[in-house]
Formats: C-alpha cells, structure tokens, sequence
C-alpha cells in the first residue's frame, strides 16, 4: 500500500508497511535457507560420489595390476577385451551407457565363450 496507507493512517500506516516488509524479508530469508540446504546437500552427496568412484577406481587398477601380474592375462588381452565391452552399448567411446529409465549400465548380453549362459565359474 505505501504512500496510501501513510495518507489515511499515518504512524499505524507507516507500522503496517514496516510490518509488511519484514515479513517479506522473513520469507525470502526462509526461502534461501532452504534453498542452500538443498545446495549443501548436493554438495554432501557429490563429495560421496567422488570418494566412492575414488575407492573403485583404487580397486579396479588394484585387480588389473594383480591379473597382469600373476600372468592371469596379459595387458594386450585386457585391453582388447575392455574395447569388446566398450563397444556393447553400441558406442565406443571408453565408458558404458547409463540407461535413464533404470538408471543401470545399458550393454547386450553377451556369452563368453566355454561358458555356458547363467553360469559362473567352472560348476
């Protein structure tokens, strides 16, 4: 109301618009109180993600080294075979595809040979 509120009630007008501008100020204050909690709690859960692929990108180079190194498989091998899985999601590109709907990796099912399909080791 402002200038309206200060010709019709003076001093009373004057508090009710104070009073209307404080509670203004409150919400907007609430409003960004909430809106950096949920800032601070993407930043939270994208710290955790970059620890988490920190401890499986250890692992991962971890079980590589120890499969080369125990002649378990050469790195030629591990490398061709990591460029046949690149290419299930039909792109290669180094990575897999996320697929959106299910939020899992998205690849072909693919028999390895001397193994039959739903078995795993040498049963």
């Amino acid at each position: 109301m402002g200038w309206a509120r200060t010709l019709l009630l003076g001093d009373i007008g004057n508090r009710l618009d104070i009073a209307d501008a404080e509670a203004e100020i409150n919400r907007i204050e609430r409003s960004q109180l909430r809106a950096q909690s949920a800032f601070d709690e993407k930043e939270r859960e994208i710290f955790m993600l970059k620890d988490e692929l920190g401890r499986q990108k250890l692992a991962t180079q971890a079980l590589t080294r120890f499969l080369i190194e125990k002649g378990i498989i050469e790195a030629a091998e591990l490398a061709d075979f990591i460029s046949q899985v690149d290419a299930e999601d039909g792109v290669i590109d180094g990575k897999m595809t996320v697929d959106s709907a299910t939020r899992r990796l998205q690849f072909q099912k693919k028999a390895i040979p001397g193994k039959s399909p739903g078995k795993i080791g040498n049963d």
